[in-house]
């Protein structure tokens, strides 16, 4: 019998990415997004399920949650999330609850549901998918910087209290090739028309810029991320963290070692807040 693995954030990126992988890797999969539509080009069999499931609503994850009741679910890959950017002091309220509701609370919400179905089967697993900025922060990120920050302390408290029972796996990426970037412009909003006569126009106006250059110069497709997380899926003793990614690997190493006034210097001239 082939074992089941959810993942959230199918309709494009990494989800996607690895829906395709699993399969041909002997997993079936629950593929879920907010709306089925976005996967209805995903070629059906019965190794696929395909769900509706909004992370930010309780009842969408219930009904998920007892839509899998009969399978032999062995695994689960919270990747479903978005970026929230812009300088601190500009962010609304509303904003930041709207990332937290996704990235943190939303994430919670369904490791909680899922997780009796997840204790049926011996080594499952539960993969936290958060970022190399849950270790670190860069500028005019703050909000996102936050949401992975507290995934990796949810990852961290949830593997004390199950460890035993079911593996718990923080994921970190670096730069992906994938639709975030432009989910991120669009949740701009009217952010650089708040910007304006600030301090922080320019900046604003070349965080974006900026991001797309690193992802062309650093970043990795979605699908040779989704193929390191298949391994872990595929491990008889996955480990505790995964830094995907030269970039997350250095910059991580970096911070470590470099003084804080030079890496809060190097990080400044970057995003141009150096003035």
């Amino acid at each position: 019998m082939r074992s089941w693995v959810l993942i959230t954030g199918c309709s494009t990126g990494i989800g996607r990415a690895l829906v395709g992988l699993c399969r041909r890797g002997g997993w079936s999969v629950v593929a879920t997004a907010r709306s089925k539509e976005a996967l209805a080009d995903l070629v059906p069999g019965e190794d696929l399920r395909i769900l509706a499931l909004d992370v930010t609503d309780a009842a969408s994850i219930a009904k998920a949650a007892a839509a899998c009741a009969d399978l032999p679910l062995k695994a689960l890959v919270n990747n479903a999330g978005y970026g929230q950017v812009g300088p601190l002091e500009l962010i609304r309220a509303e904003e930041m609850r709207a990332q937290f509701e996704t990235n943190v609370i939303g994430l919670q919400m369904v490791t909680n549901a899922f997780l009796p179905l997840l204790r049926r089967q011996p080594g499952a697993r539960i993969l936290q998918v958060a970022s190399m900025l849950g270790r670190l922060s860069i500028p005019l990120a703050g909000p996102y910087n936050a949401s992975k920050h507290a995934v990796v302390a949810l990852a961290e408290s949830l593997r004390l209290e199950v460890g035993r029972e079911v593996f718990v796996v923080l994921v970190e990426p670096g730069a992906i090739r994938s639709a975030f970037r432009e989910t991120l412009a669009k949740v701009w909003g009217d952010l650089p028309q708040r910007a304006q006569g600030t301090p922080y126009a320019g900046a604003v106006a070349r965080h974006l810029a900026l991001r797309r250059e690193q992802a062309e110069r650093h970043a990795l497709s979605a699908e040779i991320c989704a193929q390191k997380l298949l391994a872990v899926l595929d491990a008889p003793r996955p480990p505790r963290r995964l830094v995907i990614g030269r970039d997350a690997f250095w910059a991580i190493k970096l911070k470590a070692l470099l003084p804080a006034a030079l890496w809060e210097r190097v990080l400044r001239r970057a995003y141009g807040l150096d003035c």
